[in-house]
């Protein structure tokens, strides 16, 4: 039996005992070390950095501000208990969504269940989750309370009816911002709700009708965690979609398409108000909360924003687009048969001094070389591949093939193509074989469909190997296009409001807006052509809001904005910011969004460090406002927000 040990090992000092674990023992005793340290400093005030897959647009850049659980009341109303009791219903169904944001958010609500208790309270957020039924008294002490500073979240028909389950009307939404237009059915517009529509909680939306998506206004005080004209599918619940209008709107209820009925045009379904500087803020949901069992994360984020913003928690994010403009809108053709009446669009477009994108079927370009020079001299050009047929489904030799083709029959009229990096397959038709070998051949952005992205914003495509600086970047078409228009037999003086309509709910949400349209199409005294100068005429109008950009312009932006990292604290009413710009040349017109803690309450912002740039306060509305940077070198930069 050995008793000895032959390396030695008792006779070693302690740490070469210790080994390969010796490293690890170190990283230990540091992470307590930290832990310790950044709990006793979360104790004394600070706050922690939230970590979010949900950060703005899906990119790391952004920040947000996330509501904590100091003052959230639930409200579980008796009333309303016994109300959907009366009914066969059961109100824990409206209530069990609100407990598991609580729980994935690790957020602790207060829940009162004693009407008494209302008066009790005078500060923070109270929640009433379609809370029909209140009494005479509660609306009375809901209304002193919100009176003295509290702050209210109300969803669906919340106070609609008084304690014995009997109709009261919408006085009481009304008081929190939201007027009633009636309920979402079948063939909307809907006619005005009553109280037999009401009159069993249940007033069901057909699961056929095509209004069941909640579509988001970016870079709200209530949605600025996700992205412009984001789609959240509200699913097919028996409790009605409301219908609402008020001053301030964060969202609507659309079809897929994101088309709104002229008559439901000024409406929201998340509204928020803030009466006076004294009073407390209010939001409206125009969804029951069994609405969320569809697609919970993406409300889960609104309902983090909405809460921040009732706790007037300023929030800091990254603005879609440069110079303080709130949307962006793109016009390209595709320019196929009839292609000399590119130069007819070209002119018009010329007018309010735009360069728009032509995309080209390279084929029939080649048939008309002077029309083609002219505009590639002039405006931005890409390709729509050579002939007019999709490229989706076919394999990957025959879709490199046609790619090399397409470049050949280009190269063959113009001298330099090296500036041609934009794609747009024909008929929208393209797979994942045509991302990949559009990025191989060094191509920059892709004009796609409406469903490539859930939201109204660029998206890049990023490959193994590639750099950021050369990812794709998707640009969705988001508005109806002059064959959608033509489906529904429009004449010109509706194909003019058609087309000013969806630039304005592009407008509306602060997303991308892309009108295309085809050569064919744009014959002299067409539809098309009668209704433009008036299209046009409304972009030039709205110039101070919408960045008017080529489809190049506002891929390179992409690229340039994701150059920019931001990261923030927040202490209390102020908020501490870092930027870093990477890349080797400065970084012209980025602006932040700031939402305001107070309605009109504008901030300065400083730099924290000796010769930092200066920035530009751009107000947007009473609630938001753009901070805007002319230049900024590469490097790091910090500044602090303080309220006056």
């Amino acid at each position: 039996m050995q008793t000895e040990d032959p390396s030695g090992f008792e006779n070693r000092p302690a740490y070469r005992r210790i080994g390969t674990y010796l490293i690890g023992l170190i990283v230990l005793v540091m992470a307590v070390s930290v832990f310790a340290y950044l709990s006793s400093m979360q104790v004394l005030g600070w706050q922690m950095p939230q970590f979010s897959l949900n950060t703005p647009f899906g990119s790391p850049g952004g920040t947000t501000s996330a509501p904590t659980s100091k003052g959230l009341y639930l409200y579980v109303s008796p009333n309303t208990r016994s109300y959907f009791s009366s009914i066969g219903g059961n109100y824990d169904r409206l209530l069990a969504p609100w407990r598991a944001y609580g729980k994935q958010r690790q957020i602790s609500f207060k829940e009162i269940t004693d009407p008494q208790e209302l008066r009790n309270i005078s500060e923070g957020v109270l929640i009433l989750p379609s809370a029909v039924a209140l009494s005479e008294q509660e609306r009375i002490d809901l209304q002193a309370y919100r009176t003295q500073g509290g702050a209210i979240l109300a969803t669906w028909a919340s106070g609609t009816r008084n304690e014995k389950g009997e109709w009261a009307g919408w006085q009481f939404l009304e008081g929190l911002g939201a007027v009633s237009k009636g309920e979402i059915v079948q063939g909307a517009p809907a006619a005005a709700a009553s109280a037999a529509s009401l009159a069993s909680a249940t007033s069901p939306v057909p699961p056929t009708s095509l209004a069941r998506y909640l579509i988001l206004d970016g870079e709200t005080p209530l949605t600025h965690s996700q992205a412009a004209g984001q789609r959240i599918w509200l699913g097919n619940a028996s409790e009605s979609l409301l219908r609402f209008s008020g001053k301030a709107g964060a969202a609507r209820i659309m079809d897929w398409g994101r088309v709104q009925d002229a008559e439901r045009k000024n409406e929201a379904a998340v509204l928020y108000a803030e009466p006076s500087a004294e009073s407390g803020r209010s939001a409206v949901f125009a969804f029951a909360e069994s609405a969320w069992e569809a697609q919970p994360y993406p409300i889960y984020s609104l309902v983090d924003d909405t809460l921040s913003w009732l706790q007037r928690r300023p929030a800091l994010v990254r603005a879609a687009w440069p110079e303080g403009k709130y949307a962006a809108q793109i016009i390209e053709m595709d320019t196929e048969q009839g292609f000399p009446n590119a130069l007819r669009f070209a002119a018009m477009i010329r007018s309010i001094s735009y360069r728009g994108s032509f995309y080209m079927l390279t084929s029939v370009a080649r048939q008309f070389p002077d029309e083609t020079k002219t505009l590639a001299r002039d405006y931005d050009v890409g390709y729509h591949g050579d002939v007019h047929e999709g490229f989706k489904g076919q394999s990957a030799g025959q879709q490199e093939k046609r790619l090399n083709s397409m470049r050949a029959d280009l190269k063959s009229i113009l001298a330099d193509t090296s500036a041609l990096t934009g794609f747009r397959a024909p008929l929208e038709a393209y797979d994942e074989t045509t991302q990949l070998m559009l990025q191989k051949a060094g191509f920059l952005h892709h004009l796609t469909d409406p469903g490539s992205t859930e939201g109204r914003l660029p998206a890049f495509v990023k490959l193994d190997g590639v750099s950021n600086d050369k990812a794709m970047v998707l640009l969705p078409r988001t508005q109806r296009d002059d064959l959608n228009l033509s489906k529904e037999q429009l004449d010109a003086e509706r194909t003019k409001l058609a087309l000013i309509a969806d630039a304005e709910t592009s407008r509306q949400m602060g997303a991308l807006g892309i009108l295309s349209v085809h050569s064919q199409n744009f014959e002299e005294n067409s539809t098309l052509a009668q209704a433009f100068p008036a299209y046009l005429a409304y972009l030039k109008a709205n110039r101070n809001t919408i960045w008017l950009a080529s489809a190049t312009q506002v891929a390179n932006w992409w690229h340039e904005r994701d150059r920019l990292k931001l990261s923030s604290t927040v202490k209390g009413r102020r908020i501490e910011f870092d930027m870093t710009i990477t890349g080797d040349k400065p970084l012209e017109n980025a602006s932040l969004i700031l939402m305001l803690p107070q309605k009109g309450q504008l901030p300065s912002v400083l730099g924290l460090k000796i010769g930092t740039p200066g920035a530009n306060i751009k107000r947007i509305d009473d609630y938001r406002v753009a901070i805007v940077f002319e230049a900024l070198k590469p490097g790091n930069y910090a500044y602090q927000v303080v309220f006056n």
